[in-house]
C-alpha cells in the first residue's frame, strides 16, 4: 500500500469536472485507491463520492492505493490533484 498526503490546488476543489477527471484517471490503474479527507474514505473510481466528500481547495488529503500499479496511481493522481 502507499499513501501520499497532498493539498488540492485545483480552484473549484474536486468538484463537477475536477472530480470526474479524477475518476477517468484513476480508473486507468488497476489497484484500489481511496482518498482520505478527515474521517472520510472516498473511492476515487466513484464519481459520486467524490462529489459528496465537499473537497475544496487547498483542503489536504491523503491518496491511498494498494495494488500492482499502486506507486503510479499515486503519482498520477498527486500530479494532477496537487497542482
Amino acid at each position: 500500500m502507499v499513501t501520499k498526503k497532498v493539498v488540492v490546488k485545483k480552484e473549484t476543489g474536486l468538484h463537477a469536472r475536477p472530480g470526474s477527471e479524477v475518476v477517468n484517471l484513476a480508473m486507468q490503474f488497476q489497484a484500489d485507491i481511496n482518498l482520505k479527507k478527515g474521517d472520510q474514505v472516498i473511492n476515487a473510481k466513484e464519481v459520486l463520492e467524490i462529489l459528496s466528500a465537499d473537497i475544496n481547495f487547498n483542503d489536504e488529503i491523503i491518496i491511498e492505493a494498494n495494488g500492482i500499479d499502486e506507486e503510479e496511481a499515486v503519482q498520477a493522481l498527486e500530479t494532477y490533484i496537487g497542482s
